[in-house]
């Protein structure tokens, strides 16, 4: 229980430095390539040593962890197309309603127990997720939005939620399998294999901002780097935790709703104390959603 809440901490921590992005004009996408760099330190830091060598060429998680790496960073750029066409709102939706994707996978791939209450739990989840993040103020319809891209570009405009959607399902799998079926949890390869998809997306997300400084001469700013460090280091152990809460429970039906669902409630009730946001009636139901679902899912019998 320890590391699951040590990841929903750090979880939450990462939703909150995002929500200072636009304050300080951080560019994000530099923020996030700094903090995947950010977060190789923070494995390193973790083992003790430099996590690749040689021997990394053989190990059997690389090729997942470049999977996940491509995955990590072509969601991210979804998630920021999705919130420019639909919004934040949607975004968000979108990423925790991965449970959708997952819960299924592990009962089925893991042969964990499907029971009534868990299931009634994960439904609940799901009308918390929605409900917590349900705009309070009048937002552009998506027919709005569509207006202002060119007919040509309809088909990316769905494409772009949905591929967020999938991707948020196929990382918290993808996960899933690694640590039940090929890291070993005895050892380091928990520290190695998270810290070898973030240097995988780090590779990606540096060629790039390389690409994007050659042709339209965009620099990489200084407060960035400053911004992906405050990003690096929750983002780090927001996943090496997960893993770990993963091990030590072993219910991962059980793990993965609660945290999503528990980051959810904590960012928007911090959203309300930290930042002096309105949560409408429908949102505080969301809120009381997420702790009745987090009741029914964890009780087992």
């Amino acid at each position: 229980m320890v590391f699951l809440l040590l990841s929903v901490l750090s979880s939450t921590i990462l939703v909150m430095v995002f929500k200072f992005f636009p304050k300080y004009g951080i560019d994000t996408f530099q923020a996030i390539v700094a903090n995947y760099f950010v977060c190789i330190i923070c494995g390193t830091v973790v083992l003790g040593r430099f996590p690749f060598g040689v021997e990394t060429l053989a190990a059997p998680w690389l090729p997942f962890a470049l999977g996940l790496g491509i995955l990590f960073i072509s969601g991210f750029y979804a998630v920021g197309m999705t919130v420019l066409f639909f919004g934040l709102t949607v975004a968000s939706v979108l990423q925790k309603m991965s449970i959708v994707i997952s819960v299924p996978f592990a009962i089925i791939a893991f042969s964990e127990p499907a029971t009534a209450m868990k299931i009634f739990g994960v439904l609940l989840a799901l009308g918390a997720v929605v409900l917590s993040n349900w705009p309070s103020k009048k937002v552009p319809t998506i027919e709005q939005k569509k207006d202002s891209v060119t007919a040509n570009a309809g088909f990316l405009v769905w494409f772009f939620p949905l591929y967020a959607f999938l991707v948020s399902g196929a990382i918290e799998c993808g996960l899933q399998y690694v640590q039940n079926s090929v890291i070993d949890s005895s050892g380091n390869d928990s520290a190695e294999f998270s810290t070898g998809i973030f240097a995988s997306a780090a590779i990606i997300g540096s060629a790039v901002i390389l690409f994007q400084s050659i042709r339209s001469k965009q620099k990489f700013a200084f407060k960035n780097l400053l911004a992906g460090i405050f990003l690096g280091v929750p983002n780090y152990f927001s996943i090496y935790f997960l893993l770990k809460a993963f091990d030590a429970l072993g219910d991962k039906s059980v793990v993965l709703p609660v945290n999503n669902i528990t980051i959810v409630a904590i960012s928007a009730l911090l959203g309300v104390l930290i930042f002096s946001e309105k949560l409408s009636r429908l949102n505080w139901l969301g809120v009381a959603l997420s702790a009745i679902a987090i009741a029914a899912i964890s009780i087992r019998f």
